[in-house]
């Protein structure tokens, strides 16, 4: 799909993912950048986001909120295409605020996918998470949702909502994105590859929780937007499908930790039972995504190295290591 002249809506833009999209839709599209508008509450602060953007891009900013119809109807008029990554993010087994959750994940959702169709706008991309199909996998596309916690249960609701407007006359394309790590303009340490990254870029020993054999489908953030350009441009007359895995390595815990020490001989491993749900396993199959062109290009080895190589002006804190913590 040619988005020349397009007015493309990214809600959560200022976010982790949402940092790096905005970037590369203005430099990695062929020909004229569309008009990238962009949406975000700063709920998180991350204002840094908007700074130094490509000169190549054509860019609006609203802050708002996806819960204030107003600030809806403002970011969508004249829109064409929505990128939709606002909401709250949490771990796969985090079972805090549930309300709040519901409140944005889903209902967020339903206000906006309203709110498109009343604008006419042609094309929704939702991004969703691996999470929907609770432990286990890998899963594709076809495989019974079973989500776990009020995280996994909001984005999985959301979808439904997503889905229906397709037979609206909105066309939907959700995309269940993996784990996302590496380096972005707007970075988060939370989740686990960014994590270990950051212990062994501050020099601090990695620590795993349980045995570290459970998996996880690593996603890099790079990747994940190429893959919402990818969804961007696919012509409209392939509508076979709107449900969509993206990941790229089904790894264990383990495994990632040998990719950090061989990048950073020497760090230290500790194991912690401080939370048994880390201990589930999680895996989506992404064979039918790339099917239609898309691959991972990113290794781990390169974008956990990205990171630590960050960090590369630090020594280890002499208190650590008198006290024999490192």
């Amino acid at each position: 799909m040619d988005v020349t002249g397009k007015t493309i809506v990214v809600t959560g833009g200022c976010g982790y993912l949402g940092s790096q999209l905005i970037r590369d839709l203005a430099t990695r599209i062929d020909g004229e950048a569309p008009r990238i508008r962009i949406m975000d509450n700063l709920y998180g602060g991350q204002v840094r986001a908007l700074m130094g953007l490509p000169a190549k891009g054509d860019y609006e900013y609203i802050e708002g909120d996806i819960m204030d119809p107003a600030v809806l109807r403002l970011a969508l008029q004249d829109a064409d295409i929505v990128i939709h990554l606002a909401a709250i993010v949490r771990s796969p087994m985090n079972f805090d605020d549930p309300i709040w959750l519901s409140q944005v994940n889903q209902w967020g959702t339903a206000h906006l996918v309203e709110a498109a169709l009343n604008a006419g706008v042609d094309h929704l991309i939702f991004t969703s998470s691996i999470a929907v199909y609770g432990p286990g996998g890998p899963y594709s596309e076809t495989d019974v949702c079973r989500p776990q916690g009020p995280y996994a249960q909001s984005k999985h609701a959301a979808e439904a909502y997503a889905l229906k407007a397709h037979a609206r006359g909105l066309r939907t394309t959700v995309l269940r994105l993996g784990m996302i790590y590496g380096m972005a303009p707007v970075m988060r340490f939370d989740a686990v590859a960014n994590r270990l990254a950051y212990l062994a870029g501050v020099q601090r020993p990695l620590t795993v929780y349980g045995d570290g054999r459970q998996k996880r489908p690593f996603l890099h953030v790079r990747d994940a937007s190429a893959a919402l350009l990818h969804a961007l441009q696919r012509p409209a007359d392939h509508e076979d499908a709107h449900l969509f895995n993206v990941t790229g390595d089904n790894v264990s815990i383990l495994e990632l930790v040998r990719v950090i020490e061989a990048l950073r001989p020497g760090i230290g491993v500790r194991y912690s039972e401080q939370d048994i749900r880390t201990h589930y396993s999680f895996g989506a199959s992404t064979d039918r995504f790339q099917r239609y062109g898309w691959r991972p290009r990113v290794t781990l080895e390169a974008g956990l190295g990205e990171i630590i190589q960050r960090f590369s002006g630090l020594k280890p804190a002499r208190s650590w290591m008198a006290d024999g913590n490192i």
